[in-house]
C-alpha cells in the first residue's frame, strides 16, 4: 500500500481559465511560488523503483532534497542511483506542470510516468489530459528538431531585412540608447460571466529591471478589481501579494524574461548577441501585404519574423509554444497601428493565433507607450510592507 505524503503545495491563485491549470494573459502571469519548506514528493515512493513500474513506499530516513522537494528511497542503493543520475529520476520539466508547462507549478504528488521520466501536474484534469496524449504536450517528443542549411545568400539578406527593419523603428542608435520604456495595454479575459478586460502596466529601466502590474475583475466578485504585480531585477525576482512580496521560482522567472524578449522592440534591441544570426527563409503575407520571412534565435528559441520590405516594420513574429490548452503547436502574432513615440515607431495592437485559430487572451490593444521617462528606480525594489503599490 502506498505511503501518502500529502503536500500543502498549492498552484497559485492566478489567471485561472476554466478551472484548471493557471495560464498567462496577453503574456504574462502572476503566479506565487509555492509554500516555503521541504516537502515530500511522489506521495513518498522511492523514484527509482517508480521509473520501474514499482509503487515501493521510501524510507523517511533515506531521503535527498532538491529545491523544496524532498525524495525518499526504499535503500540506500536506490538514493546513490538517484543521487548519479538526478536528470533522469527526478521529477521533469523543472517541476512545472507537465500540461501546462512553466510557470504553472505542478502538485508533486499528482503524478505519472511517461518514457522512463517522471512528470506532476497542477490539477487531476492535467493528468488526465496529459496520459491521454503526452507527447502533444512535451516538446521535442515528435522526434529531433530539424536544422535547415542557411546559406550565405540567405544570411546577408536577413541582415539587410532586420537593419531594415532597425531603421523603420527609429533608428539604431534610438533603439539601443533607450534608458526606460513603459507601455499600458489591455487585453480580454472569457469567463464563464463573458469577456471580462485584464490591463496591464509594464515597466522597463535598461538593461535588467522589469515590472509588470496586472489589474482585473475578481473571480468571485467581479465588482471588486484585482490587482497584482511582479518584479525582476538582476539579483531577485518576486511578485507582490496581499500577504508580502514573494520570490519567483527560476522557471517562472524564465518564462517571464522570455516574454519580454519576444517584443519586436526587445528582438532589435537584442540583434547583435551570439546565435541571433538572421536568415532570409522564404515569403507570406500579412493580410493583403507582402513579407520578407526572417529566421533568427533568441535564447535557444527559433523565430519567424515577418518583415514589410517595403517599410521594414515587422508585422508578424511566430513560434513554437504551449497553446491555451497546454498543447505545443503554432503561435503567432500580428502587429499593425503603428504609432511614432518619441522618434520610435512601435505596434498598438497585437493580433494572436494558435494553430491558425484566434487567441483572445494573448492579443492586446495598447493604450499608450512612454519612453525615456525617467522611471523612478524605487518601482522595482521589494517593499517591507505587503501592500501592493
Amino acid at each position: 500500500m502506498k505511503r501518502h505524503f500529502k503536500s500543502i503545495w498549492k498552484a497559485a491563485p492566478a489567471v485561472v481559465f476554466s478551472g484548471l491549470c493557471l495560464l498567462s494573459v496577453a503574456g504574462f502571469v502572476f503566479a506565487q511560488s509555492p509554500a516555503q519548506g521541504v516537502v515530500p514528493v511522489l506521495e513518498g515512493l522511492d523514484p527509482v523503483l517508480l521509473l520501474q513500474g514499482k509503487e515501493v513506499p521510501g524510507n523517511l530516513k533515506i531521503t535527498v532534497t532538491r529545491g523544496n522537494f524532498q525524495y525518499l528511497f526504499a535503500n540506500e542503493e536506490n538514493k546513490a542511483v538517484f543521487v548519479n543520475d538526478p536528470a533522469r529520476y527526478a521529477i521533469q520539466l523543472d517541476d512545472a506542470c507537465a500540461r501546462m508547462g512553466a510557470p504553472v507549478a505542478g502538485n508533486p504528488d499528482l503524478h505519472t510516468v511517461y518514457q522512463g521520466r517522471i512528470y506532476i501536474f497542477g490539477t487531476d484534469e492535467c493528468k488526465t489530459r496529459f496520459e491521454a496524449a503526452p507527447e502533444s504536450f512535451l516538446e521535442g517528443a515528435g522526434g529531433a528538431k530539424q536544422t535547415a542549411v542557411v546559406t550565405p545568400e540567405a544570411q546577408k539578406k536577413g541582415e539587410a531585412l532586420i537593419e531594415k527593419a532597425v531603421a523603420a523603428m527609429g533608428g539604431a542608435e534610438v533603439i539601443d540608447r533607450l534608458a526606460d520604456y513603459q507601455e499600458k495595454s489591455t487585453a480580454l479575459q472569457t469567463r464563464h460571466q463573458g469577456d471580462v478586460e485584464v490591463k496591464t502596466n509594464l515597466s522597463i529601466l535598461f538593461p535588467d529591471r522589469v515590472r509588470l502590474d496586472q489589474f482585473m475583475p475578481d473571480w468571485s466578485n467581479p465588482s471588486a478589481i484585482r490587482q497584482a504585480a511582479m518584479v525582476i531585477s538582476a539579483n531577485e525576482a518576486f511578485v507582490l501579494t496581499p500577504g508580502g512580496p514573494r520570490s519567483l521560482a527560476a522557471a517562472q522567472r524564465l518564462d517571464q524574461e522570455r516574454e519580454i524578449s519576444r517584443r519586436p522592440l526587445s528582438i532589435l534591441r537584442g540583434r547583435k548577441h551570439a546565435g541571433f544570426n538572421p536568415a532570409a527563409i522564404g515569403t507570406a503575407k500579412v493580410g493583403e501585404t507582402a513579407i520578407e520571412l526572417v529566421s533568427v534565435e533568441i535564447d535557444g528559441t527559433s523565430y519567424t519574423l515577418g518583415i514589410d520590405p517595403v517599410t521594414g516594420r515587422m508585422l508578424s513574429l511566430s513560434y513554437r509554444r504551449r497553446g491555451p490548452g497546454g498543447e505545443f503547436g503554432q503561435f503567432a502574432k500580428v502587429f499593425s497601428d503603428f504609432r511614432s513615440v518619441a522618434g520610435i515607431t512601435l505596434p498598438f495592437k497585437i493580433t494572436a493565433s494558435f494553430n491558425d485559430q484566434p487567441w483572445k487572451e494573448q492579443s492586446a490593444t495598447v493604450e499608450s507607450i512612454a519612453v525615456n521617462g525617467k522611471i523612478d528606480p524605487a518601482l522595482f525594489e521589494k517593499p517591507k510592507t505587503a501592500k501592493v503599490q
